[in-house]
């Protein structure tokens, strides 16, 4: 039977798990809303970041939210969101651990008519700050890539209608 200093040490161990999951959920919900000031909070401030294979490459928070704000107009007719899931988290110590993650993108250009979807694999630090969980260092490798004419192809999409109120410029939806 395992003692009460070992079972601490799990528990803190399977918190600790559960709160770097739910960090990287509020990243990506973040993101699909481009809810910035959430996003900000989910980063430490020399987080280091590699998307696309590298081509944005940043390394510190307010460069990248800079840019992250400035590619995302709400103004564009864009609907994007991520789905993770499949974390491989490692602890490494009590303040740091890694993670891969698998993660699934779907970003609709409604005025320029194209689907882009991806599949990746998120490699991510994180760093306990302050009590609180952050992203330190993330990025990731593309897997696959496909790009659709939604012009060409005959299909339908729906979707509720605040997710395409405004131009097709994502929010949270507002109680009625």
């Amino acid at each position: 039977m395992a003692d009460l200093e070992t079972l601490e040490r799990q528990i803190a161990e399977l918190r600790a798990l559960e709160e770097i999951k739910t960090l990287k959920y509020r990243y990506f919900r973040a993101m699909t809303y481009n809810d910035y000031d959430t996003l900000k909070e989910t980063l430490t401030e020399d987080v280091v970041t590699s998307y696309s294979d590298g081509e944005y490459v940043f390394a510190d928070r307010e460069k990248l939210l800079t840019f992250l704000i400035d590619s995302h107009d709400p103004e564009a007719e864009i609907i994007a969101y991520w789905m993770a899931g499949m974390p491989e988290i490692q602890l490494q110590n009590e303040n740091e651990a890694t993670a891969i993650w698998a993660m699934y993108h779907y970003f609709f250009n409604k005025a320029q008519g194209f689907v882009d979807e991806m599949f990746v694999y998120y490699d991510d630090e994180y760093r306990l700050e302050d009590g609180i969980w952050r992203i330190s260092k993330t990025g990731y490798t593309r897997v696959i890539n496909q790009i659709l004419d939604r012009r060409e192809i005959p299909y339908q999409m729906k979707a509720p209608p605040w997710a395409i109120a405004n131009g097709g410029g994502l929010g949270p939806p507002t109680a009625s």
